[in-house]
């Protein structure tokens, strides 16, 4: 008698994201790290909160197009996906969000269109985004040690520029 098939174990994912100052966090996960802009969503001081959430929206696109091409035998020469986006206020959101993706192959049209097809409603980010996130949170509190080292004691108010 065939044993029965098992599940494949769940991937899991751990990403540490720490303030590093008042104005940057680091984002951090298997050794690798992104710097972050947490305070006026300033580009200068690294990726912002939402172009962040655009890059793995693309990143996830990128990998199924990889697999994709990989798995049905299709010669990819390069791939890009370029994302644009407009910062909504009420509710915060964006809106609208719109996405090029740009596959560089000698391969018949058909078969690309079935492989950005693919790529773009079946990945892990990718359905995430698409289809909504229900995350559980809890809140921890931790006690002592003062103020963080990196933030100055006169931060100033909201609208007011930084020295």
């Amino acid at each position: 008698m065939p044993e029965p098939s098992r599940p494949a174990p769940a991937t899991r994912f751990h990403v540490s994201v720490t303030r590093t100052s008042h104005l940057t966090a680091r984002a951090e996960a298997h050794g690798q790290a992104i710097e972050l802009a947490i305070r006026g969503g300033d580009p200068a001081l690294g990726f912002t909160a939402p172009e962040t959430l655009l890059a793995a929206f693309g990143a996830c696109v990128l990998s199924g197009i990889t697999r994709g091409a990989a798995e049905r035998g299709l010669r990819v020469d390069g791939a890009e996906v370029v994302l644009d986006g407009v910062k909504r206020a009420d509710p915060l959101g964006i809106d609208p969000l719109g996405y090029r993706v740009v596959i560089r192959s000698p391969e018949p049209e058909g078969a690309l269109l079935d492989l950005y097809r693919r790529a773009t409603t079946d990945g892990t980010a990718t359905n995430a985004l698409l289809r909504g996130l229900d995350p559980a949170g809890v809140l921890v509190v931790e006690r002592g040690g003062g103020p963080d080292p990196a933030e100055p004691d006169d931060e100033p108010a909201p609208g007011q520029a930084m020295p």
